[in-house]
């Protein structure tokens, strides 16, 4: 794989999950996308050690604080830019002051971006596409449904486990 920036391949995928995304709505999401990168592409498989986020299980499934550090960066940078959701979403973590908002990719971002996406090897490129279109496209509910069911053990201390899955019946 072309390498990209080892020593910051945590804000390299934020980075990229941005591109492919425009927009997530809320932390929750984010922490999802970027769990299910780590989980289902083979974007850290060299580094996994290293530089992963290390989600664990937490108060709304798999949780990293890593991806606050990275979100803040980005948000100095002026890569991204934040502004408060319409409603309160299901289960957004509230570190900070990111829990209730959503997520936009600046110009500035999208021409970093578009760089680091251009470094990619094509068939990383398009599992990261794919994966970030397919899951960013779902409801936060259907997102964590999807989480929870596929990877039960960082659902373990979910603390709206029961919730998610009754808005399913």
């Amino acid at each position: 794989m072309a390498r990209i920036d080892e020593i910051d391949r945590r804000t390299d995928v934020v980075f990229i999950l941005f591109y492919f995304a425009e927009q997530v709505r809320g932390v929750t999401k984010l922490q999802k996308l970027l769990f299910l990168i780590e989980q289902e592409t083979e974007f850290f498989e060299e580094y996994e050690d290293d530089v992963a986020f290390e989600f664990a299980p937490y108060k709304m499934g798999p949780f990293s604080e890593a991806v606050y550090s990275e979100l803040e960066f980005l948000l100095q940078l002026s890569a991204i830019e934040s502004e408060p959701l319409d409603s309160p979403h299901l289960g957004d973590e509230s570190q900070s002051d990111l829990g209730n908002k959503k997520f936009s990719i600046t110009p500035k971002g999208e021409k970093i971006a578009s760089e680091l996406v251009g470094q990619l090897e094509p068939e990383y490129r398009d599992e990261l596409e794919n994966l970030v279109t397919e899951y960013n496209s779902m409801s936060l509910t259907e997102l964590l449904q999807y989480v929870y069911s596929t990877y039960p053990d960082f659902a373990v201390e979910s603390e709206i486990r029961d919730d998610v899955f009754s808005e399913a019946k």
